[in-house]
């Protein structure tokens, strides 16, 4: 009784419904038991990390702080990935083979695993599906894809050769968040290995790095590796701005 007062009295603040609170809390709790949410080895998706430091952080296990992000754009990928995965496996169904792979389980390299969204087996082609916002998909028709989401895909061909399968060139779907079908937007290239290779040696070399410098015992070290600041530092779970470098980083807001 006293939370639901306690949550009538927020949501009337806001002029809004007091169901809009409980939905929120709903989901917002069911969200952090999610599988992404409780992950705690890296995956291919974040090799690529531009930022040194953040990547840094995550290999070194440091505690998240800045966990306080709206977790909807996620949820709704998430949902979308699932459906998109249903849809792939009844077209192999409506063919009467299999042509499609869908969330194949891969290894990169011992250690380093994930699944493969995608994979036309008439075409040898690796697709990784990527749910944006319209900012985002502007951003991704005008200059291509960030350098992470790249390397991922290539990360997925090194694995699907792995397995025995062919490898001709990495795509990556970006379909609108809000937005209709007609706005869904595919960059390709060749499969390279070479540039999941790089990839791995700069994660590689990051991990070097925070062991020389010792930062379980010194945390202050991390201010030695380059942190890439920018506006995504907001979305980053190391991010305290106001703080100096340790643990925790205060990302575009240093002084």
């Amino acid at each position: 009784m006293t939370m639901q007062l306690a949550t009538f009295s927020t949501a009337t603040a806001r002029g809004e419904h007091p169901a809009a609170d409980t939905l929120r809390q709903v989901i917002r709790g069911h969200d952090q038991l999610a599988p992404r949410s409780l992950q705690s080895s890296l995956g291919p998706s974040e090799i690529g990390e531009p930022c040194p430091r953040r990547l840094a952080y995550r290999l070194m296990g440091e505690q998240r702080v800045n966990t306080g992000s709206d977790p909807w754009p996620a949820i709704v990928g998430t949902a979308v990935h699932a459906w998109l995965a249903e849809a792939f496996l009844a077209a192999n169904t409506w063919l009467g083979r299999i042509r499609y792979l869908v969330e194949t389980r891969v290894t990169i390299r011992e250690g380093l695993s994930g699944s493969c969204d995608l994979y036309d087996v008439d075409t040898a082609r690796v697709i990784d599906h990527k749910v944006v916002g319209e900012t985002a998909m502007r951003e991704y028709k005008r200059n291509g894809p960030p350098q992470q989401y790249r390397a991922q895909a290539h990360l997925y061909g090194v694995g699907l050769a792995r397995l025995g399968l062919p490898v001709s060139e990495v795509c990556l779907a970006f379909y609108p968040r809000g937005g209709m079908l007609a706005g869904l937007h595919v960059w390709a290239e060749p499969f390279d290995p070479a540039i999941a290779a790089e990839a791995l040696a700069r994660h590689d070399r990051v991990l070097e790095a925070a062991c020389a410098l010792d930062v379980d015992r010194h945390p202050d070290h991390y201010g030695h590796i380059p942190a890439a600041t920018g506006h995504r530092c907001t979305w980053c779970p190391w991010f305290a701005p106001g703080t100096p470098v340790g643990a925790t980083c205060p990302g575009h807001m240093a002084r």
